[in-house]
């Protein structure tokens, strides 16, 4: 062999693998978690599962400590192709999907075990409905965490929350429930609610038990009441084009990384419980309604499902009267 036919044989030996890592299907997984937390776990099995499937067909990015920024962030980074699997909430996916924030209606449900009958045998084939209309995949439905009042003072009965300067999260939910209960609803950024707490633009908000601790929220309002209006909602979704370029062992391979769904919750509950605990250590109050308490906080967020229904509009009362018929279900189970 020549010297000019060894250099035209090792161009085209880096050529091929240069080919060869450019044929591979992106696939960068965002979500904001922690290292401590259940969830990171979850996509660091699955980047794993991913990274030896055969022939290694995936280039597998981990952006899962909020290196894109928040939730909503994620899910644009998503829409654009710019990650190709991310975990988010609804609040975030109801931004394309409007009917999901139904889910979130005020005290539509009364336990764990409610909930998750509903969304596992009554919500699921739905969900992905809807998701594919829009042009997403759903890998997985889960409630994660219940959520709360958080304030610098005990918020324990509905006129509680009259004329507070409160900070609402972005679906229509949890700001129709601020205006239903006379708050002086403030919008602000996740980053900004220490801000807003330090400097009096926010007397408390709403959020779920985990994010109160993780971001240290729990340092600057110190009480905690677990109203349980509303869970955290979890969506690991990607995009249906990108499924779609997958063969069926490759979409197995990513389907069956990500653990099940009673396992993924059970860890993410459990972790709300621990950062709870931590709060607690760090001199939170904790609050719990009691029955009669939850009654009165139910009556006066009532009305807030008919107005979340004609706001929303679309498909939502069929998703309504789905969940309806989910607990009916339920509850004829417990007899």
């Amino acid at each position: 062999m020549t010297v000019v036919q060894l250099l035209l044989a090792i161009a085209g030996i880096a050529g091929a693998s240069v080919a060869g890592a450019a044929d591979r299907i992106p696939a960068a997984i965002a979500a904001f978690s922690q290292t401590q937390l259940s969830s990171d776990r979850a996509y660091l099995r699955l980047a794993a599962a991913m990274e030896a499937a055969p022939g290694k067909p995936f280039d597998v990015k981990l952006l899962i400590h909020g290196e894109l920024g928040n939730d909503e962030s994620h899910f644009v980074a998503l829409r654009r192709d710019r990650v190709q699997i991310v975990g988010v909430g609804y609040q975030s996916i109801s931004t394309v999907v409007p009917e999901l924030a139904i889910v979130n209606a005020p005290f539509l449900f009364d336990s764990w075990d409610e909930l998750d009958f509903v969304v596992d045998n009554f919500l699921g084939d739905e969900l992905n409905r809807l998701l594919n209309a829009k042009g997403l995949h759903g890998l997985r439905h889960y409630g994660m965490n219940w959520h709360g009042f958080y304030g610098r003072k005990p918020i324990m009965e509905p006129p509680d929350v009259a004329r507070m300067r409160f900070r609402a999260l972005i679906d229509s939910s949890s700001q129709l429930m601020a205006r239903q209960l006379g708050a002086d609803m403030i919008q602000v950024g996740s980053t900004e609610i220490l801000t807003g707490l330090q400097t009096g633009l926010l007397d408390g908000g709403e959020t779920n038990e985990l994010v109160y601790v993780i971001t240290a929220v729990d340092t600057e309002a110190k009480h905690w009441t677990y109203i349980r209006n509303t869970v955290s909602m979890l969506g690991v979704i990607v995009l249906d084009s990108w499924w779609k370029r997958l063969t069926p062992e490759q979409q197995a391979v990513v389907a069956n990384g990500y653990p099940d769904t009673a396992t993924a919750r059970a860890g993410i509950r459990s972790d709300g419980d621990k950062e709870i605990a931590r709060a607690i250590g760090r001199g939170a109050t904790i609050h719990e309604l009691s029955s009669e308490a939850r009654q009165r906080w139910v009556a006066a967020t009532l009305p807030v499902h008919k107005q979340q229904l004609e706001q929303i509009g679309g498909e939502s009362q069929k998703l309504y009267d789905l969940i309806l018929e989910g607990k009916r279900a339920f509850a004829a189970r417990a007899k």
